[in-house]
Order: C-alpha cells, then structure tokens, then sequence
C-alpha cells in the first residue's frame, strides 16, 4: 500500500535542464498519504518536504523544504489522511543532483518528526539541451567501429519520452510507436553523442539530447506551408522539454533533384522563421554541408543544396555551417562512425565559441570571386592562411565557366586567406565558379591551417570584373 510522498509529474531520472541565468525552475507535483500506524498512533500535521543532493559528495545543495503548496494537511482523522502537493523550485546549473521527497509528520505526544518515506528522482543535470534534427545523418545511420563511449554528463530524452544516459542508436524505436520521427529501419551511430561529451568539456556543465531527426525526410515535412509534421513534432518535443539552447541541423540529401533543390531555400528559411516565431526568440541553427553521394543522379541539384546551405549561413542571422567534406563514409551516403566522432568534436568547438565566448570556429566561406590579370582571386571569410594539401585534387574540385564553356584551372596559388586560380584562358565577363560541388567531392583539402577546416563548398558563384 502506498504512502508516504510520490511525484507525479516536473522530473524524471536522468534528465537535463536547460539553465538560463546560472539555473533552472521547474514545478513538481505530487501525492501524499500518512502511514495507517502513524494516523492511529496520533499525528499533528503532515508536510510534504523536499531537497537536493549533490551526488557527488551527497552534500545539501538546499536542506528539507516545505512543498509550497498541498492539500489534505488540515484534516488529520479518520483512517486515511492523504492529499496532493506542488512545488516550485530552482536548481543551479551543474550536476549530478538527487532529489529526494518525505513525508514530515509531528506526532502529537512527543513532537517527535516522523520522516516518512518518498520518492527520488538521480542523475538530474542543469546544463544546456540541444534538439537533434533533419534526416539519417542526424538521426544516426553510421557502420563501422569508432571509440564513441557513453558518458554520464551527456543524456538523451529517446523516442519514448523517457529520459537515459546518451548511448548509440540515438533514434529507436522502443516505446515509441506513436512518434512521428520515430525510425523505419535499424539505426546506427550519430555525430552528437561526441558533440555532447566534447560540449560537456568545453563548458563543465550536463548535455541534454532531444531527438527529433528522421532518416529520409525532406524538408517539406520541415516546412510548416508545405508538409510539416517534424517541425510540428519538433516543436512539441523542445516545448515539452522546456526549452533548448540550439537546434543542430543536417538535412538536404532528399531534396537534391531539380524541383526540390530549387524550393529549397525559401523552405529552409521559412522552417528557421516560423521556428523562432513559434519558441518566441532567435534560437540558434547549427548546420552542416552536406558531404558526398556516390550515387547522385543529379550533380546540379546536389550542388544546389549544398549552395544554399552555405547562402544560409552567410545571410542569416544566428545560423552557422560546417562542412563535412572529407569525412570518411560508411555506405554510398552515410559518414561512418569515425567520421561522427570527428564531425561531433567540430560542432562542439563551433558551438562553444558561438554560444559561450570561446575562440570563433568557423570554416572558410566564399565572399567573392573576381577576375584579375593573373586569373580568378577569391576572398573567403573566416580564413588567414588557407593551405592545398593535395593540390592536383585541389586543382579538379574547380569549375570555371563562361558563354564559351569550361576553363581549366592550371594552378592554385594560397595568397593568405585568397585563393588564385590561374586559368587556361582568361574568363569572360559573366563567368562562374564552383568549387565541390559535384556529388563526388571535393576530392582534394584545401583547408584553413589555424582550425584546419576545410574551405566550404559552393556553385555558381559570379565572378566580378
């Protein structure tokens, strides 16, 4: 028989609050009932009290505490006394904290405190939350073996609702026949899971994961004019979580085929707008490029998707972009798992000088292209010193054309944060360039040496006079 004091609802094990100001408020609800020995052996009142605990040294992070507030505590006759409470409370951002509930009940002879039994929530954490969202490289597809462990300062709120410890597959099934994002097919590995444990260095404080992803879904079912039942399931799990610090974005391999590609960018915006106006401020989008596609029957729209990813972030307030060129693949479209951990720890240095003050990793993004005497210079943002590693490679990522077709590029010459491309031909006016666009690439790694990140790609970009 129950008694004592019981939650029913504000917290569960393992879950991660997102702090604002140093801390996190939530509401605690409850039941309670007296013991039947104690209600017979006479009792003056009955107080639901709570506290915290750090788990680490099992020190009172706040002693016992009266609920705020509880019903039944005035009527101490008969064989039951029982009543529902409610609390608010303020927990500081760290963790691991405990929290523990009783029972406090005064007999009436002696005055004697009676502390009855409660329940406890463990493993609670007040850091920063980020919702996983776009398709399989989101959701976490990768094969193959990498170092990629579990760590206690990183949870996950699964498909299910119910919040764990972060472990691969990030996206299952399991008790989740009625999420909209749940999966289709078995899953693999994800980049974030190494996101969460390097963010938790940078920051000292718990990461909290809400999955939203879904392998295969483009960006209509994002886009609330469209489709829109991930961004309406996304918006239902970041509200019901209270919140998160940024939405981490990969996304776009579906839409790669000309009618698609070319919705694509006012539906990313669109989904990015209609985001920010439904959570009520500029939460933060954290993308990436897409990489490569062994199969892609259409180069143009790959490339297309891959330009509009990077217009985004240069256009867009509070949106970022990292490429994932170079990452090692699992299958004809999925990065491998190694490759997660490395996308993983480049998101979280990205994410931690955006948000907390740490030094700005951004990849190298084309701000111009113009034609001089000696060929093509392009200025890129984010770059002092770019660098061709493999500089024949280097030389094939490049697509120069004007009225009279392609241009060869000879040479590529670093001057600091430019690129020169020397050309076979001098380029006539109206001409364009590319630069890894094709689903294959880029093959080669041009990349900037103080982050070494690689260059961006980007197609059909005008080149000036």
């Amino acid at each position: 028989m129950f008694y004592g004091v019981e939650i029913l609802s504000g917290l569960q094990d393992w879950q991660v609050l997102q702090r604002s100001g140093g801390a996190a408020a939530i509401t605690l609800k409850g039941r309670w009932q007296l013991e039947s020995g104690a209600v017979r052996a006479g009792v003056s009142s009955a107080t639901p009290v709570i506290r915290l605990v750090n788990e680490q040294d099992q020190s009172w992070i706040f002693p016992w505490t009266p609920c705020g507030r509880q019903t039944g505590g005035d009527k101490l006759t008969g064989d039951e006394v029982k009543g529902e409470w409610e609390a608010d409370i303020t927990l500081p951002q760290g963790g691991p904290y405990r929290l523990e509930t009783s029972l406090d009940a005064v007999s009436k002879e002696t005055g004697e405190h009676w502390m009855f039994r409660g329940d406890i929530r463990v493993h609670i954490g007040v850091g920063d939350l980020f919702c996983m969202a776009g398709q399989s490289n989101a959701a976490g597809y990768a094969k193959g073996w990498a170092f990629d462990p579990p760590d206690i300062r990183v949870r996950l709120q699964r498909n299910s609702g119910k919040w764990d410890m972060a472990a691969h597959p990030m996206n299952d099934a399991t008790q989740a026949a009625d999420c909209v994002n749940a999966p289709m097919s078995v899953t693999g590995t994800s980049p974030f899971l190494s996101f969460g444990r390097r963010y938790a260095d940078f920051t000292g404080l718990p990461v909290g994961l809400i999955q939203a992803a879904q392998g295969g879904s483009p960006i209509s079912r994002w886009d609330s004019r469209r489709n829109g039942d991930l961004y309406r399931n996304m918006l239902e799990k970041i509200r019901a979580a209270g919140g998160v610090r940024a939405i981490l974005w990969y996304q776009g391999c579906a839409d790669a085929d000309e009618e698609n590609a070319a919705l694509y960018p006012d539906s990313f915006a669109r989904m990015v707008n209609d985001t920010r106006r439904a959570l009520g401020w500029s939460i933060p989008f954290f993308t990436m490029q897409l990489n490569r596609f062994e199969a892609q029957p259409d180069p143009a729209a790959w490339g297309a998707v891959k330009e509009s990813q990077r217009r985004a972030a240069l256009s867009m307030e509070n949106v970022w972009v990292l490429p994932t060129a170079g990452l090692p693949l699992s299958d004809e479209i999925h990065n491998s798992a190694a490759g997660n951990v490395r996308l993983g720890e480049m998101l979280a240095r990205q994410v931690y000088g955006a948000l907390c003050g740490g030094s700005a990793y951004e990849a190298p993004m084309l701000e111009r292209a113009r034609q001089t005497q000696e060929g093509i210079l392009l200025s890129f943002r984010h770059a002092q010193s770019l660098v061709c590693l493999r500089l024949q490679h280097d030389v094939n990522d490049f697509a120069v054309e004007d009225k009279s077709g392609l241009i060869g590029v000879n040479n590529i010459e670093p001057r600091g944060g430019c690129l020169l491309l020397r050309l076979e031909r001098p380029a006539q006016s109206g001409a364009f360039v590319s630069y890894g666009a094709h689903p294959h690439g880029p093959e080669g790694a041009i990349i900037e040496q103080s982050t070494d990140l690689p260059i961006l790609s980007f197609q059909h970009v005008e080149v000036q006079l």
